[in-house]
């Protein structure tokens, strides 16, 4: 039996494609709440010294530090990957990888950056104030933009202008005005180098009056995001934000965004309930909106692991596929993260996006070198490995899989692989790739590795 289009749409979009034996149809709700369960990453242990801070000098280990450094990030990168396609977890993955994005941030701590995703986690399904609240006096982000360094008597005003233009209103919406006086009352919010932990220094806080996006008064931190909040704009921002990802990578609908956007405000920011709502929506499933999203890496990555439920032999497999395809876990090029739908395609990315699933299902060989990006402390740049084997049972899903007929059999698995319908040549150069093996566990790999090569594939 061919995978219900409704359910086929919902998880592409909610997860990573459908796991191998997921029964048809999934209720939306249900489904929603049975793969929100929160599992923290607890890989990186307690900070053990003071953590590295901009501007120290550097300490005379420096190297063994940042070889630990190294290490750590590498293993919270792997852990993270196999927890994003763990059946009870997928859904709050899913959103933690969103967030992830939205509120981008890269320090030279894993500790720091596991603390942070372990805060993102936490509360990527509840109240957006909370999340924001939460991030906002998350001490990775706060090093990250240089809110440590945010006194009265020398404010700095990069985390005040982030939370504005990135986090919560988005460019247009406040002033130059409005991010100073923000930076103000932004001041002595800071962390504790040793503990990792959050802290308050009235000694350094501006305690002035501050006008603030119309309003005056002796604002702290905590007033401003209120007020950021009590703007309907935040709530607009929003939306948006999260219909170009689980919906449509063009403009949204005006019509739809707008009462999204009503409701979300109303419902006082609730995350669960505004995307319930976009899933249990006629529209979300209609044709416009299917297949014709641009997978980014790591999409791709966790997906070609859900959908056939394999395992890398070496994790570290999964730090090269990422660092190839420029999309690496704790890494974002930028405080504004990573590109999105058409960036993430051109001649040379796309032929290698197309090649990775023989390389993890066949174990080829590669001579494919990723740019190293000049940043001595990213692990991707020396945490490397030639073993991309991807361990999968083949039988198990020759046996699911296999039908009355090769056309029945090759229909199903286009079926659960592909968002829409491939050509009648790509068929046939799937059906003759496979026709090549006359095990049914190796027909199986070669059916399942040619309709992941196609560039349809790429999309979801």
């Amino acid at each position: 039996m061919n995978d219900d289009p409704k359910t086929k749409h919902f998880l592409n979009r909610a997860a990573f494609g459908r796991a191998p034996g997921l029964k048809t149809p999934v209720n939306t709700p249900t489904w929603i709440k049975s793969a929100s369960h929160n599992r923290p990453i607890d890989v990186i242990p307690a900070v053990g010294g003071p953590i590295p801070m901009p501007g120290q000098r550097t300490p005379r280990d420096a190297k063994a530090r940042r070889g630990k450094f190294l290490d750590e990030l590498t293993q919270l990168n792997t852990t993270w990957v196999s927890q994003m396609i763990l059946p009870d977890t997928l859904w709050r993955e899913k959103m933690t990888l969103f967030w992830h994005d939205h509120f981008a941030c890269r320090v030279r701590s894993a500790f720091l950056s596991q603390q942070l995703n372990n805060t993102v986690r936490r509360e990527a399904l509840g109240s957006f104030g909370s999340l924001l609240t939460a991030v906002s006096k998350d001490p990775a982000m706060l090093q990250f933009l240089n809110n440590q360094q945010n006194k009265k008597n020398s404010p700095n005003e990069n985390f005040a202008r982030e939370v504005l233009e990135l986090f919560t209103l988005g460019r247009g919406h406040y002033t130059e005005a409005d991010i100073r006086n923000g930076a103000r009352a932004f001041t002595g919010w800071a962390f504790n180098p040793t503990s990792g932990t959050f802290v308050f220094r009235p000694r350094v806080h501006d305690e002035g009056p501050k006008t603030f996006m119309g309003k005056t008064g002796h604002f702290s931190g905590d007033d401003i995001l209120h007020l950021i909040l009590e703007d309907r704009q935040t709530a607009q921002f929003i939306t948006e934000k999260i219909w170009r990802y689980f919906v449509h990578e063009g403009p949204p609908d005006p019509d739809i965004a707008a009462s999204l956007a009503k409701d979300f405000f109303r419902s006082g920011y609730d995350l669960h309930k505004l995307m319930t709502t976009v899933f249990s929506s006629s529209w979300f499933y209609e044709p416009r909106f299917v297949g014709n999203r641009i997978k980014s890496p790591v999409e791709l990555l966790a997906g070609m692991l859900t959908q056939t439920g394999g395992r890398f032999e070496d994790p570290r497999a999964a730090l090269f596929i990422q660092r190839a395809l420029s999309q690496v876990l704790f890494q974002p090029p930028n405080v504004g993260g990573w590109p999105t739908g058409t960036a993430w395609i051109d001649s040379s990315s796309l032929t290698f996006r197309m090649t990775v699933p023989a390389l993890i299902f066949k174990d080829l060989a590669t001579e494919y070198v990723a740019k190293d990006d000049g940043d001595a402390n990213n692990a991707t740049n020396k945490a490397a490995t030639r073993n991309l084997n991807c361990a999968v049972d083949w039988a198990s899903l020759a046996q699911q899989f296999t039908k009355a007929s090769t056309a029945e059999t090759l229909a199903a698995l286009e079926d659960h692989l592909l968002a829409t319908p491939t050509t009648a040549a790509n068929r046939k150069l799937v059906a003759t790739q496979a026709s090549r093996s006359t095990r049914d566990d190796e027909w199986m790999k070669q059916a399942f590795t040619a309709f992941m090569s196609l560039p349809e594939y790429q999309l979801n």
